[in-house]
């Protein structure tokens, strides 16, 4: 028996419509913003990466520490080495889960189907860039090194420099906020000589105050800085971001929520330098 038209019409038109939520991609989304989310992270070209816990069992990667046992010693025939102990202490660094959702009308998805989701998808990206430069800025704070000055002149930051106390010139970042750094190149302005006279790119501000880079960021208070050696912070990486979706169909809308999870730690206690000016007693 052959079917009615009207029934078959209303099938097709059944399956042919056009949720919101089809419109949605979260594998998609997740691999775009794994794949741009490196150039995302301000800081993450000075930091050291660690990739031992990325599909591996557990959230805890324990870090030894060993005590330097000194310079060899001159011996003479027969007489026995006394040995130095070798001690050690330990640390743990523990994975944290990080997040952020958005939710956006259907309405808004169906009538702007690119521009909708590739928005989400951008402030996602920034959102979870944003966190870990966050982290990053609180790890730069638990630095045990310091030194008493303002870092908006360079003998502030090159006397600094020498808390390291390194022999050989090390790959040196300096983080200062935008403001302090006005403050240091004008201050380069009156030392006279070419100087004075001279547009300075940062290049130039860096190589005149012995560092390899400098990085302004408004995540720094006025009046403190941090130099850091290259990979004295680690960001270390459990799970690349993950992206989910859901829809509302009462309130015809769809939640695109994404996540991650890694962590920063202070992976050289001895590789930061706190840059600040304290009250002396």
């Amino acid at each position: 028996m052959k079917k009615p038209k009207f029934f078959l019409k209303l099938n097709i038109q059944h399956f042919a419509q056009t949720k919101a939520a089809d419109l949605v991609n979260p594998e998609v989304m997740a691999d775009a913003i794994s794949a741009q989310l490196p150039e995302a992270i301000r800081f993450l070209p000075y930091a050291r990466t660690d990739n031992t816990l990325v599909g591996q069992p557990g959230d805890t990667i324990t870090r030894p520490r060993y005590a330097y046992i000194g310079p060899a010693e001159d011996l003479e025939e027969g007489v026995p080495m006394d040995p130095e102990k070798l001690s050690m202490t330990t640390t743990k660094v523990t994975i944290k889960e990080a997040g952020k959702a958005v939710e956006v009308t259907e309405r808004a998805i169906l009538t702007n189907v690119n521009g909708t989701v590739g928005e989400a998808e951008k402030q996602i990206k920034l959102s979870m860039a944003d966190k870990i430069d966050i982290d990053y800025v609180s790890t730069l704070r638990e630095a045990t090194l310091s030194f008493n000055g303002l870092p908006t002149t360079p003998a502030a930051i090159i006397d600094a420099v020498d808390v390291f106390d390194d022999e050989d010139t090390g790959d040196y970042i300096l983080f200062i906020n935008n403001k302090d750094y006005t403050k240091l190149v004008k201050s380069l302005f009156s030392v006279g000589g070419e100087t004075q006279n001279q547009a300075l790119t940062k290049a130039q501000v860096s190589e005149l105050v012995g560092v390899k880079d400098i990085v302004k960021t408004k995540r720094l208070n006025e009046g403190e800085a941090y130099l850091q050696k290259q990979g004295a912070v680690e960001i270390v990486w459990k799970k690349q971001p993950d992206v989910q979706s859901d829809g509302d169909i009462l309130a015809r809308t769809v939640v695109i929520a994404g996540n991650q999870y890694y962590t920063t730690n202070l992976y050289d206690e001895s590789g930061v330098v706190k840059l600040t000016e304290t009250a002396e007693e």
